[in-house]
Order: C-alpha cells, then structure tokens, then sequence
C-alpha cells in the first residue's frame, strides 16, 4: 500500500509540475478513446470562442479519485476537474470546492433552470451551488425482441410480477442437453442494481432527516425480490456464464433481458451490431423509479485562476459545450433544451431515457465513500453465502453509521 500511494504521489508531481503556472489546468478520468476524443473536441470549440484562455488539459490516467484527494489535500488539484457524482457529498462538506453562486449571479446566461429537476440541485450544499452534471445515465430495461417474439411476448413487463413471469417463460435449455443456456434475466450483487427495486418499494437508503433506512422492512422486502430471480434460477450473474459485465451476457444472447445505463448502446453497436433489441422503463413495483448518474464539473477552492476555470466551466456546461459534447450520443444532456437541439425527444431509444429521469432519484449517497464497500460485502454475503436479508441488511445499517456525513 505504501508504494501504491508514493507512485501516486509522484505521478502528482509530475503532473502538477508539467505545466505552466500562468495556465489554468483541466483535468478529467480516462474511460474510453471516444470520450476523449470528444473532451479534446469540446476543448477546441471551446479555445476558438475564447483564444485569450490559456490552458493545459491533463487528464488523470487510472486511480483517478485517489490522485485528486492528494492533488486537493496537498493544494496542487487543477482549477477545473470532474467530480464523480457518488462521492460528491463528502467533498461538498469537506469545504474544499469553489462555491459557484456569486459567479452565477453575474452569469445569468448559464441559465440553472434549465436543467432537469433532479439534476439543477445535485451538486448544491447548505444552499450553495458547487456543480453542475456534465450528463447523466439512467437504469432502463434492455430487451432481446427477437426472444420476445420467439416467446410470444408482444411488449415488455409491466411490473415485478410481469418480470417474474417474462423471466421465467424466457429462460430455456434452448439445444436440450438438460442444462439452461437462455436466462430470463440478468442481476448482479450490487447495492447500485438493487437500488432502482428499492425505490420502487418506496424504500430508502437514507432518509432527509439522516436516519439510515436500509435495514427498514421495505428495503428487505426489494433485495428478496432482486435475489429471488437468482435463487429461482430465471436469472444469472455474469461470471456464472463466464462473462465481466451483463452487456456482454446481453450481446451474446444468453439473457433476454438486463438492467442498463445508455453506455450499453454503443458497445452493442460495436461488439453485436445484428443483435434485435430495444429498451423500456423498467417495470413498476409499488411506484415508478430508478437511479440516475451524473458527474459534475467543479472548481478546487483554492484556484487561482478562477476567471478563466469559471469560462471554461460555464461553456462546458452550458447549452453549446453540452450540445456538442453530447452530440453523438455517448452521453445524455443534464439540459432540457440541449437535449431537444440534439433531437433525444424524438429519438425512440433515448426517449425513454428521458422519461426515466422524470421519476428518477440521484445516485448520490450522503456518506463517506466507505459505506458502497460495506453494503457491496453485504449483497455479496447474501448472494453467495446465503446470507438472509433480514439479518443482513440490518447490520449493515448499523455499520454504516459511522460513515455518515455529520
């Protein structure tokens, strides 16, 4: 551990001292030649509206929020760098980000209202602004329409009883060698995945007065559904049919549906470009919902060059860096109009992506980043040690008190 953290510490410096002081650095993570192809276009059209802002983009190869607790802790983090939504309560109550309201209110054509409901407050903390997403992802239901007719369904389920029966109709010993080689449905033992269940049970990880919700009968009664599809075996996990992630168990036709976020489509329309699906709002327990993701551009507290961090944060995030950045697709406009310009309404797939986030809470837990460890050990228990939920879950709600923001 020890060298892990001095080989970051010197990756900091190097960074850090790469650079001209007179230029205000930007800095990103690193998920996909795409996304930085399209960070460096956005960055262009920025530099074409404004060639006076001298700047150096540095994005952060691997352990990125590592790095940045350093870069922040020892005061050399860039003037503008994503914040990955999850973890932003603790840096919003650290006191270590730029609050962002005296620069809005002399910048009214960032236009807050703007953006959708569950995202204009996202990133805002005892009532100051700190961030604003820079996109957001939602959980929809993807489904093999090819099986779907194949099974004689004519829609997607409904509800949790419709996705129980659809699971069960669908998953089949399809070359009758007395082994079952087509799953209904696809779950993974994760806090995040059981999460949208929850919701729609009308369940909380924690409540607006702080109390911890996850040990309370509703979360319970969601996580033994989620588990149930598993351990009735109309539902598989990934490394049960030799796969990493559910996308890959999607595309190879091994499961008829799954649980994604959009970043599903353009692997699919790289990897299984012929495969028949389509996408649905995910079936309905007591109520709608489901989790949305978003990550924020921010600014350390601590800039000195807030001038030229505040213009490039306001074009990134406003219409036209938005427009642009989510132009093709990769991503989904946090900005109502931006995703009309970019004709998302009209669009049947992302369409429901949008209907999504109408209902959708923030997958943003106030607690120091510990607790999706502790609650991922325990989906892991009841998934693969038979861990009951009634016992489970309430000692991980005891455990996670100490990781409560105060």
């Amino acid at each position: 551990m020890r060298i892990i953290l001095a080989l970051i510490a010197l990756s900091i410096v190097a960074l850090s001292c790469n650079t001209n002081s007179a230029e205000m650095r930007f800095s990103s993570w690193q998920s996909s030649p795409t996304e930085e192809r399209l960070v460096r276009e956005s960055l262009d059209s920025f530099a074409n509206l404004y060639p006076e802002v001298s700047y150096n983009y540095q994005p952060i190869p691997g352990n990125y929020t590592e790095k940045l607790q350093l870069m922040l802790g020892t005061g050399k983090s860039p003037d503008l760098f994503w914040l990955k939504g999850d973890t932003s309560p603790a840096y919003m109550s650290f006191d270590v980000l730029y609050p962002l309201d005296s620069l809005l209110q002399v910048t009214p054509e960032f236009d807050v209202d703007d953006f959708f409901p569950v995202f204009k407050d996202a990133f805002k903390y005892n009532g100051k602004y700190y961030g604003f997403g820079k996109d957001f992802n939602a959980y929809v239901l993807f489904y093999n329409e090819e099986m779907f007719k194949e099974a004689g369904l004519k829609e997607p389920p409904k509800n949790w009883k419709e996705l129980r029966e659809y699971a069960k109709t669908l998953t089949k010993d399809t070359n009758g060698d007395g082994k079952i080689d087509q799953f209904g449905f696809i779950v993974e033992p994760s806090m995040d995945m059981v999460m949208p269940f929850a919701f729609q049970n009308k369940a909380e990880i924690l409540s607006d007065s702080n109390e911890i919700k996850i040990g309370e009968p509703e979360f319970i009664e969601a996580v033994e559904f989620f588990t149930s599809l598993y351990k009735d075996q109309i539902a598989t996990i990934p490394s049960d049919v030799g796969a990493g992630w559910n996308g890959d168990v999607f595309g190879r036709k091994q499961v008829a549906m799954a649980i994604s976020g959009s970043w599903m489509i353009p692997y699919l329309k790289e990897s299984y470009p012929d495969l028949n699906y389509n996408v649905a709002e995910l079936p309905v327990g007591k109520t709608k919902g489901t989790v949305a993701f978003t990550n924020a551009y921010v600014m350390p507290k601590d800039t000195k060059h807030l001038k030229d961090a505040w213009k490039m944060f306001s074009y990134l995030a406003g219409k036209e860096g938005m427009r642009l950045w989510t132009s093709s697709g990769i991503a989904i406009p946090t900005r109502k109009s931006v995703a009309e310009a970019n004709g998302f309404y009209q669009d049947s797939i992302y369409n429901v992506f949008l209907k999504s986030v109408e209902y959708a809470k923030l997958y943003q837990i106030p607690m120091q980043e510990r607790w999706y460890d502790e609650s991922q050990a325990t989906m892991q228990a009841i998934f693969y040690k038979d861990a009951d939920p009634k016992e489970a879950l309430p000692k991980l709600a005891k455990r996670l008190e100490k990781y409560k923001l105060k």
